[in-house]
């Protein structure tokens, strides 16, 4: 208490005491404004999370009250009247605002790297179907080159080598009589 009257707050009792009401009907007052502002801890408190109040705000409660005996008018329409809703709302939305930009950046962000992503498994892709084109061609020549092999190992087997072996002898034979240069040559 003592620390409370050296900062200027008030009690809720000394503050009910001020205004001549009940600590309830001071922590219904409250309870009201703390709604009407949207916020949950207008009023300062104590190490036992007891409301501490301003002049100020003893002054508001007055005014409130006096309001609300208006024609059509309520403690909460009052309060609407006197404390600063707005405000809250805009830095409430403000926050929103900034959270909604952050988070739309954030995906625009994730988009690009999925985008990113998507070209490179496409560029992957496409170098894994020229890379099967290359083995099937590399296959079809390993297949022929070894279908050639067989093949000449047949023939060695038929003596299609002789044969080759002996038309060229002939050949060269041949050619060997018919040159004029043969003629100096004997």
């Amino acid at each position: 208490m003592t620390k409370a009257k050296s900062n200027n707050l008030l009690t809720p009792a000394q503050a009910a005491k001020d205004l001549g009401i009940s600590v309830a009907t001071l922590r219904k007052y409250s309870l009201i404004v703390e709604r009407t502002t949207e916020n949950s801890k207008y009023f300062e408190r104590n190490s036992q999370n007891n409301r501490l109040y301003t002049q100020k705000n003893i002054e508001d409660f007055k005014e409130m009250v006096k309001l609300s005996h208006g024609p059509k008018m309520t403690l909460e329409t009052s309060a609407m009247q006197i404390y600063p809703t707005s405000d809250v709302k805009t830095t409430s939305n403000a926050k929103q605002d900034s959270m909604i930009d952050e988070m739309q950046t954030t995906i625009a962000k994730l988009e690009s790297e999925n985008k990113k992503r998507e070209l490179t498994i496409k560029e992957l892709q496409q170098e894994l179907d020229d890379a099967q084109k290359s083995k099937e061609q590399l296959q079809v020549e390993l297949d022929t080159l070894k279908q050639q092999a067989e093949e000449k190992v047949q023939d060695a087997g038929s003596g299609k080598d002789e044969t080759i072996k002996e038309r060229v002898n002939e050949k060269v034979n041949d050619d060997k009589k018919g040159h004029w240069w043969n003629k100096f040559m004997s």
